[in-house]
């Protein structure tokens, strides 16, 4: 069964899946900071967090560009050290669309 649910997880407003875990997350091209740790805790043991975006110099492919938006080299290793990396990668990409990116996949221990 699939629920839909929309929400702004930007403005302030509580996580719409308070108590709830899920055996899989995939966040693709977004970065929202102070989503990380409710993400992780949102992971039911051995739930699989698949998460890929732009990180810095990304600027010269294109948007997005504002540092605020760009991960730091390693930055999802170091949020995710509580977790088994399975893989990760960091580093130009030609498909779909030439930019740096960051990905990884990561369980939660169970």
């Amino acid at each position: 069964m699939a629920r839909f649910v929309q929400a702004d997880l930007e403005d302030g407003s509580p996580w719409p899946f308070p108590g709830e875990r899920f055996q899989g997350i995939v966040v693709t091209n977004y970065l929202h900071r102070p989503l990380f740790p409710i993400l992780k805790d949102a992971l039911a043991e051995g739930g699989v967090l698949i998460y890929e975006t732009f990180m810095l110099g990304n600027k010269r492919y294109g948007k997005p560009s504002n540092p605020r938006f760009l991960l730091r080299p390693r930055e999802l290793l170091e949020v995710c050290k509580d977790l088994t990396v399975k893989g990760f990668e960091e580093g130009p990409v030609s498909a779909p669309k030439p930019a740096m990116i960051q990905r990884l996949c990561a369980v939660r221990a169970g």
